[in-house]
């Protein structure tokens, strides 16, 4: 069977920077853009070796915002990864990360041209108070205008992020944001959403925002009715929740993902873009001059560097693999490592299975409902 591999594109421009985002991001950095683009193209050849061996499967434009940067850049991109496209064979899988107020129809007319079969919306809600309250630079109105264009593009496969709770957010704004999606799904062809418990970062604005009270967010309590709330009328609307935070209409899945939740080997090309190759995590310098100085003197731009052992990696494969409502199947856990399973974490597993955080089936293991709200509960027991 032949190799398969993702790849993943870091675009870390922005026009400005969300009061939440921890990304490798960067704002006032344009006249860098060119320079950036063709470093990349360069790294990706440098790794022609590693790519000859290997049918590219899936490709993802993350960011940053890669739609804020001119179209052209995100073709001289994937014009370079068909270098390596064996025998014409299409991409099964191209996304690209877009803000609705950042990319036109001639930009997502130029995506589909060159083979981008997927668009990532980041809506984050319908709401324009909750979205200025986090510093986003779109409303609702420049979303629904994206999807009209990605309709007018041809685009069939559309991809929704949200975020709960917001500061501004509450049940009812949460309620309204997914029936409005409700009512779009099928004329815009929305497969997919990504809907996201907020994480507040140190030093990001938002942060500082909530430590000073200048906004609030609902007590816990809120949040489990919103998360109840979220999966409940997904279901009704058609979407099949397949890992933590993601919902699909049956067979949308997001195939590059999943090749992340089971262990697959990707490469990441820029600033900050993460790989795993046999057996081994790697990650580019954060810094866009250095990373641009670095490919073209030809030297190293990695900065981090994980060999992982045999048990490293049955460590993180189950953590991955826990993510997903599938969970694990212990015969393949068996057959990939060579290994039974309950030898390495029988311990671990009946402990969490006897506090109900676990569900263990004649050849699954999941997390229960319980388990998935206390999820970083349960990794601990797997580090």
């Amino acid at each position: 069977m032949e190799k398969e591999i993702g790849i993943y594109i870091h675009i870390p421009f922005c026009k400005s920077k969300c009061f939440y985002c921890n990304f490798a991001s960067y704002c006032n950095m344009d006249k860098y853009i060119e320079e950036y683009i063709n470093a990349v193209c360069n790294e990706i050849i440098k790794n022609a070796e590693i790519l000859s061996e290997y049918k590219i499967k899936t490709v993802y434009f993350g960011g940053g915002t890669p739609s804020y940067i001119d179209s052209k850049y995100i073709v001289q991109i994937m014009n370079t990864l068909k270098l390596f496209n064996k025998s014409n064979n299409e991409f099964s899988e191209v996304t690209i990360e877009v803000n609705p107020n950042s990319v036109t129809f001639e930009k997502l007319k130029d995506y589909k041209e060159c083979g981008i079969n997927r668009l990532s919306v980041g809506l984050q809600s319908t709401n324009n108070e909750v979205l200025k309250s986090i510093g986003r630079t779109h409303t609702y109105s420049d979303f629904v205008t994206t999807l009209q264009n990605a309709k007018k593009a041809l685009f069939t496969n559309i991809s929704i992020d949200l975020i709960y709770p917001l500061p501004n957010m509450d049940i009812n704004i949460l309620e309204d944001t997914l029936n409005i999606i409700d009512d779009l799904k099928e004329e815009y062809n929305i497969k997919h959403i990504s809907i996201y418990n907020l994480e507040v970062h140190e030093n990001t604005k938002l942060d500082f925002l909530l430590k000073n009270d200048f906004l609030f967010l609902v007590d816990e309590d809120e949040e489990y009715k919103m998360r109840e709330i979220i999966h409940s009328k997904l279901q009704n609307m058609g979407y099949s929740k397949y890992e933590m935070s993601n919902f699909a209409i049956k067979g949308y899945e997001s195939k590059h993902n999943i090749n992340y939740w089971n262990q697959g080997s990707y490469l990441g090309f820029g600033v900050a873009a993460s790989s795993f190759m046999l057996g081994s995590r790697y990650k580019n310098n954060d810094d866009i001059k250095k990373y641009i100085n670095a490919i073209n003197k030809n030297l190293n731009c990695i900065d981090e560097k994980d060999d992982l052992d045999k048990l490293d990696l049955m460590k993180e494969y189950v953590i991955l693999r826990l993510r997903l409502c599938d969970g694990i199947n212990i015969n393949r856990f068996n057959k990939k490592f060579s290994t039974d399973i309950f030898s390495i974490f029988g311990t671990e597993i009946n402990d969490l299975v006897n506090k109900g955080l676990l569900l263990k089936n004649e050849n699954t293991i999941t997390l229960s409902k319980r388990g998935e709200e206390v999820a970083n509960i349960v990794w601990e027991n797997f580090v």
